[in-house]
């Protein structure tokens, strides 16, 4: 039996051979011809496909290259050579508080648009925080123009190219951010949607920060460290609010200032309600309870009404004025005391004999020496004018109360201010909000240099006579005073709400610092024995943040700072009074 030989077939595409290309040309002419359209009808393909791949690169191109520079359109990086037209705002460290950052506003010609529910459902996928029914009414406007949306940073920018519609306009613009947060909502402000200041600072200063940057007295660490203690406070004491204020007593430069509740200025002033867009230590104007003590002590010192060797009566019931019989809290010490020891148990009775004595011409003088009867000239618009006493004549009632912090109602920044003349050697600096803003201005003496010292000397014993040895300001030798007011409601006061005040000046024996709190409202609680006053809840309040802030300021534990003999008389007779009790 014969076995044929196994042909063997190249297809296209396949590698001939030397031996087969041999083969190949002995092939009949038809075969020839098949495998010959075979190639034609490959090449064909070929080309067919390198044509349809141009024609992809070449749309590809259009609508990447071509009709992306039609549109004006730029790449949306983060330019580091803007030229922004608002300057920063700095705190005294050259911390950034306020500056801007670049971003869009996207406009239309609702004429433009021809399919504007497919726009509308676009536009909202790529800024979800817009609302389709707002966006659809703005595209078929009859309007020519119509914003989308203001103020878009640049990831949200990127997200709008995808839309592609080349009817979407872009306007380069600029945003003003606040890198702090909440914490100096009251005092920076704000500024609207075209980057105008409508409120604190930002308002105060529109012109300056047009011409350059603005560097403020304010401290970051400062303000953060009294904005956590008076927030945790406040939730300790189930408070409704507070306020507290730190402020260079030789120059008034205001280190912080923080009003609680309070605001994040980046967000719409719709989202924020009224009370919180309050500033309490500027704007509002109370009654300070027995921070008064001071001023009315100094007052009759420096006109040489009394000294501080002199005692006053203050047994119970033991003054009436008209109807009104003028008390101490708890029934107070209910025995004679010395001008020392007036502030040290804070006496409403021994303080208005004090102000009786020296007649109440000389105690509204020195008021107005103070500035109470005036606004303060500060940066802020926001400021309070106060509410004093109206007749040219003051009752002897109006006299009494008013030594004692009732009557007469004035703002924080006017109660500091005014504790720092008394303590700083007699010299009064309307505060500031900007760094070195008192330079070159001349100092309002408004006590003597050694009535300043009599009155430091009390203010130590307020705070030291009867210190605990574990109190953590002990060894930067604060002196202070406490207030409670009862708040008004309704036209009234009202005894089971209060407004508890602690001002503290440190360290006394060279003083640089003030530190001023105010709860508003605090309840009762049982770590406080129920007691609700402010030597309860707002001179802890004050004395946590003095030591948190004592050693960032630079002030170093003190040595013992010796007492004149009526101090030490002062505290010898109290200590011996409370052994009796």
């Amino acid at each position: 039996m014969m076995h044929r030989k196994r042909e063997t077939y190249y297809y296209v595409g396949v590698e001939i051979p030397s031996r087969g290309l041999d083969r190949y040309r002995c092939l009949d002419v038809a075969t020839k011809g098949v495998l010959a359209t075979a190639k034609s009808r490959t090449n064909l393909i070929m080309a067919v496909i390198l044509l349809a791949f141009m024609i992809i690169i070449g749309r590809l191109y259009f609508l990447t290259v071509v009709n992306y520079q039609a549109r004006n359109f730029k790449p949306s990086v983060l330019k580091t050579d803007v030229a922004f037209g608002r300057k920063n705002i700095l705190d005294r460290n050259g911390i950034v508080l306020a500056t801007n950052i670049p971003t869009k506003d996207l406009s239309v010609n609702p004429q433009k648009i021809k399919d504007p529910e497919q726009t509308a459902r676009a536009l909202v996928r790529a800024l979800p925080d817009l609302k389709y029914d707002e966006v659809y009414e703005k595209l078929t406007s009859s309007a020519n123009f119509k914003y989308i949306k203001r103020n878009i940073n640049m990831n949200e920018w990127e997200s709008v190219l995808w839309v592609g519609n080349p009817y979407l306009e872009e306007v380069d613009n600029e945003k003003r951010v606040y890198p702090q947060g909440r914490l100096f909502a009251h005092i920076l402000g704000g500024v609207n949607v075209d980057n105008i200041g409508i409120a604190g600072l930002e308002k105060a200063h529109e012109d300056e920060l047009q011409q350059g940057d603005i560097t403020l007295s304010l401290d970051t660490t400062v303000q953060g460290i009294v904005r956590r203690v008076l927030t945790e406070r406040i939730q300790k004491y189930q408070a409704v609010g507070g306020f507290g204020i730190v402020m260079d007593v030789n120059n008034g430069e205001v280190l912080a200032l923080v009003s609680l509740p309070d605001y994040d200025p980046e967000q719409p002033a719709t989202q924020a309600t009224m009370s919180d867009r309050f500033n309490k230590a500027t704007v509002g104007t109370y009654e300070f309870g027995s921070v008064f003590k001071l001023f009315n002590t100094a007052m009759a010192l420096e006109n040489g009404d009394i000294r501080p060797t002199d005692s006053f009566d203050a047994t119970r019931n033991s003054l009436k004025i008209g109807k009104k019989i003028i008390e101490d809290f708890n029934g107070g010490e209910n025995r004679s005391l010395l001008v020392p020891e007036i502030l040290m148990h804070s006496s409403n009775i021994g303080s208005a004999r004090i102000a009786l004595k020296a007649g109440w011409q000389k105690q509204k003088a020195f008021f107005e020496r103070l500035g109470f009867y005036d606004q303060l000239d500060i940066d802020l618009p926001e400021k309070a004018r106060t509410q004093v006493p109206k007749q040219s004549v003051w009752p002897v009632i109006t006299s009494a109360t008013a030594a004692y912090g009732y009557g007469i109602s004035v703002s924080a920044l006017h109660v500091i201010a005014a504790v720092s003349a008394i303590a700083n050697g007699g010299y009064y600096h309307t505060p500031t909000f900007i760094k070195g803003g008192n330079d070159g201005k001349p100092e309002i003496q408004v006590i003597s240099p050694n009535v300043s010292e009599q009155m430091r000397h009390m203010m130590w014993a307020v705070i030291n006579w009867d210190i605990k040895k574990n109190n953590p300001v002990r060894p930067y030798a604060v002196g202070g005073k406490t207030g409670t007011a009862d708040m008004m409601v309704q036209g009234k006061y009202n005894k089971k709400s209060s407004r508890t005040s602690f001002v503290g000046v440190f360290p006394m024996n060279r003083p640089e610092y003030a530190v001023l709190v105010t709860i508003e409202d605090p309840k009762k609680i049982k770590e406080n024995w129920y007691f609700n006053n402010a030597g309860w809840t707002a001179k802890p309040t004050g004395e946590e943040i003095i030591a948190k802030i004592a050693p960032y300021l630079g002030v170093m534990p003190q040595e013992r700072w010796e007492q004149p003999a009526y101090i030490e008389r002062a505290i010898q007779v109290s200590q011996e009074h409370k052994k009796r009790k």
